[in-house]
């Protein structure tokens, strides 16, 4: 995976980030989260983007990377 220099704050993040708000609004189970979230953070991927208005998907996404 790709990765750049964010700003000056010396961390080295991915050009492709996950994007959080499909997996609340569309009621992901989480069985799916962790399989498309861990493929993304296998292939490298650092960069997640979530919000409390994207329903659970903070939840569901923190479920996942906890363990990682």
């Amino acid at each position: 995976m790709e990765r750049r220099l964010y700003g000056k704050t010396g961390m080295s993040v991915s050009v492709l980030g996950f994007g959080g708000a499909e997996i609340g609004f569309q009621g992901a189970s989480p069985a799916q989260v962790d399989k498309l979230l861990g493929s993304a953070l296998d292939a490298g991927l650092n960069v997640i983007d979530t919000a409390e208005c994207y329903r659970d998907s903070e939840e569901l996404i923190g479920r996942t990377a906890a363990h990682r």
